[in-house]
């Protein structure tokens, strides 16, 4: 089977390599939430993220090439959007005034109020509570991790558009790669001999080239009959790429073929009809920090991650039950055909 028939199967592991994704997240934050020395292990969230991305752009351009360009971008909207709102508003009525009481300190309500709003265009620029992280190793931030919701939403709208031109479409196996390509060369250029300091360039070259590696992969996703070998030497490219520290910058084809293939193996057991990955992301940091304040830091990095997962695991469950499904639905305002039973993508 190709690639595109193991993915179009529902009975493959993606959903399950997305949860390790955000498991691997959770250790990435763990160390500096807890005030550890983790030794180099912070990158796994790095990693995780990179990951995330070219899943994203694998999964994205399939539904792209399926849907028409108003429909596509309602469907995205809706696949990330209410989740982040309802957690901005569950970390501002909820985590914010806990944090403040376990420090001691009294609730700033205007400043609640400023996070949901000044966070409501998905890019983040208020990071923090006022007086609810007091006493925290990281105090200046309540959720850390939804910076990259913002590139998504980028990533989403840069390549729906690319893929309305009917050229990159009939020739997206030369187009995405070479896009690909020319991504990475950009960022290489950036951060060497054009020294650009800017944050959000940098960053956003680095997802943008994981994102359309895995859009690329998917271009070539019905003539790539993955291979057990075809994985291991992706696995050890990308080892290899990371032990010379050259992985976050040359590692995007080696990290697409070893996700993608792993995530392409038959399984019958993680089906794509409930994704608890996108939760356990946006409730995973806030519930570490909530857990220092508790003054659980003093217990070890390891109790910190497995209370995580203990107390994350529900709340992506409701999440996903409560706030992402019931919003996907609403895909049919915009497109009649979509089934009722909607599965994220």
């Amino acid at each position: 089977m190709t690639l595109k028939d193991r993915l179009s199967s529902r009975h493959n592991l993606l959903n399950a390599v997305r949860i390790v994704f955000a498991a691997m997240v959770i250790l990435g934050h763990a160390w500096p939430l807890t005030g550890a020395s983790g030794h180099g292990l912070e990158m796994l969230s790095d990693v995780a993220v990179n990951g995330f991305f070219l899943v994203s752009g694998y999964l994205i351009a399939e539904s792209r090439t399926r849907t028409q360009f108003v429909p596509y971008l309602w469907r995205r909207l809706l696949r990330i959007y209410p989740g982040f709102l309802v957690s901005l508003l569950v970390v501002a009525a909820i985590f914010a005034p806990l944090g403040a009481r376990l420090g001691g300190q009294a609730f700033d309500l205007r400043s609640a109020a400023g996070f949901v709003l000044s966070n409501s265009a998905l890019r983040i620029t208020q990071w923090e509570i006022d007086g609810s992280l007091v006493g925290a190793p990281v105090d200046g931030a309540w959720n850390g991790s939804l910076w990259t919701l913002f590139y998504e939403a980028v990533a989403y709208l840069a390549l729906g558009a690319v893929l309305s031109l009917s050229v990159a479409v009939r020739r997206a196996r030369w187009v995405l790669p070479a896009l690909t390509l020319a991504v990475i060369g950009l960022r290489v250029l950036a951060e060497g001999p054009l020294e650009v300091t800017t944050t959000l360039y940098l960053n956003g070259l680095r997802l943008a080239g994981y994102f359309l590696a895995g859009a690329a992969v998917w271009a070539w996703a019905d003539r790539w009959r993955p291979r057990p070998w075809h994985v291991a030497a992706a696995v050890v490219a990308y080892l290899v790429l990371t032990n010379e520290g050259w992985a976050d910058l040359f590692g995007q084809f080696p990290l697409a073929v070893a996700v993608l293939g792993i995530g392409s193996l038959p399984s019958h057991h993680w089906t794509t009809r409930t994704d608890l990955s996108y939760g356990v992301y946006i409730y995973a940091y806030p519930v570490q920090q909530l857990l220092v304040m508790l003054g659980t830091a003093a217990w070890g990095v390891t109790a910190n991650i497995v209370l995580t997962v203990v107390l994350v695991l529900p709340l992506a469950f409701l999440s996903w039950t409560l706030v992402e499904k019931p919003a996907l639905r609403a895909k049919r305002l915009l497109d009649p055909r979509v089934p009722v039973s909607p599965t994220p993508q």
